[in-house]
């Protein structure tokens, strides 16, 4: 497989770009680099650039960061082959377990396996055909915006700019004049270039790194447009929620409510109620509920492993009608007998461990090169937290509260118990 030198270098021929241009671009957007850096990344005498770069980069030569790290998935809803049983199924594994290692490595495990052969009295194999030699495409170039993305961008902008209120004459002068026709790419009849969003966002005061990347995914059209691309939703809801539905694996804690994956409609209605519409940017609880579904949707359709730990107390605690209550634990007992989702609770009886911290999220995604995300949900916003050691920090706090849970029987026996109390009335 072709290492990221060699596709950097591909990118960069078949685009036209010099090393120059691209270090330029990329200083223009935000993120500093330089012309000697992007020829050590082409010659692979650099081979390990940050994620914020990898994307710059993806971005400007309008490749996937995948393609460009080399990560090749299947396509959605393809057929998986089973992997073969037996003798044949192990020398597969085997190959696969080698596979990425250094060449150093591999010599090594060609000795081991040699020694082992000799060991059993076996003769070497016969050489096989040599491997046909990689041939390495570039995808298109990426399309232009279709009429529904640009007008979900320019939503989105617009909203950004009145978010620290600038005028459109304001923000034309702050980039430059004739750097950007603001209006005109908030009525979605101009696409602007990644760059220049980039540059956008900086002057809005959009700065963590997920936030922007939802924003500027749209921009570079590799996704459609979704419900929480409205402007009426906040743009770090609005990335949360897209995390939340790329993710493959999702860890959650919960000290106070049910979690807001788990929450039938009823229930999310009562807790937003309690909170307040305004806490997800809305102006009015039916607006707030109606986000509720679709967030929902991977998980009740069986998306992502969800691993999701409560306390106790959420289920002792009134917020609704008893029927209300009554519903949101029939519910959880479905969900806790779904194999997918691993449902636990913390004791409200001399609890083992708990966390100096609110409700908090781990996002982990399918793609090799993406680092989990950790959120932390507060009063007023979700913060979310890319920084390794912070993140490593709320691993560590969930792994105690895992270890120090109730087991899946035990959790269906406490929902049992709460949901009969319920019940007897």
């Amino acid at each position: 497989m072709a290492n990221i030198a060699e596709r950097l270098d591909l990118a960069l021929r078949k685009r036209g770009y010099s090393g120059a241009q691209v270090a330029a671009e990329l200083t223009r957007a935000g993120i500093p680099i330089t012309r000697a850096y992007v020829s050590q990344l082409r010659t692979g005498k650099q081979t390990n650039p940050t994620l914020q770069v990898l994307r710059a980069l993806a971005a400007c030569l309008q490749v996937s960061v995948g393609w460009l790290v080399g990560e090749e998935h299947a396509e959605p809803g393809a057929e998986r082959i089973p992997r073969p049983a037996g003798v044949s199924g192990q020398i597969g594994q085997i190959g696969q377990s080698a596979a990425g290692l250094s060449d150093t490595s591999l010599d090594v495990v060609r000795d081991v396996i040699g020694l082992a052969r000799r060991a059993e009295g076996l003769s070497e194999p016969e050489p096989g055909p040599e491997p046909e030699p990689e041939i390495l495409e570039i995808p298109e170039a990426a399309a232009v915006l279709t009429d529904a993305q640009r007008a979900a961008l320019g939503r989105r902008l617009r909203g950004l700019r009145l978010a620290v209120l600038m005028s459109p004459e304001q923000v034309e002068t702050a980039l430059g004049r004739g750097k950007a026709a603001i209006e005109a790419i908030e009525a979605g009849a101009v696409a602007p270039a990644p760059a220049t969003v980039e540059l956008l966002l900086d002057l809005y005061g959009v700065t963590p790194l997920p936030v922007r990347e939802h924003v500027l995914s749209l921009a570079r059209a590799e996704r459609e447009p979704v419900r929480w691309d409205d402007d009426s939703v906040p743009v770090w809801l609005a990335a949360a929620y897209a995390l939340e539905q790329r993710a493959s694996v999702i860890r959650t804690y919960h000290p106070q409510l049910v979690p807001a994956l788990l929450q039938t409609d009823e229930y999310a209605r009562a807790a937003i109620a309690l909170a307040g519409p305004a806490t997800l940017g809305q102006d009015s609880l039916d607006a707030a509920a109606r986000l509720a579904p679709a967030r929902q949707k991977p998980v009740t359709e069986g998306g992502p492993v969800v691993w999701a730990i409560m306390d106790e107390s959420a289920l002792l605690r009134s917020i609704a009608e008893p029927h209300v209550h009554l519903t949101q634990l029939e519910t959880l007992l479905e969900y806790a007998k779904r194999p997918h989702i691993s449902l636990h609770v913390v004791p409200i009886q001399d609890p083992a461990y708990l966390p100096r911290t609110g409700p908090f999220t781990l996002w982990r995604f399918p793609e090799a090169f993406e680092p989990d995300i950790a959120c932390a949900h507060s009063a007023e916003s979700d913060e979310l937290i890319t920084d390794s050691a912070a993140v490593e920090a709320y691993h560590q706090a969930f792994t105690k509260l895992s270890v120090t849970t109730t087991t899946r029987e035990e959790t269906l026996d406490l929902l049992y118990t709460h949901r009969d109390r319920i019940a007897r009335g």
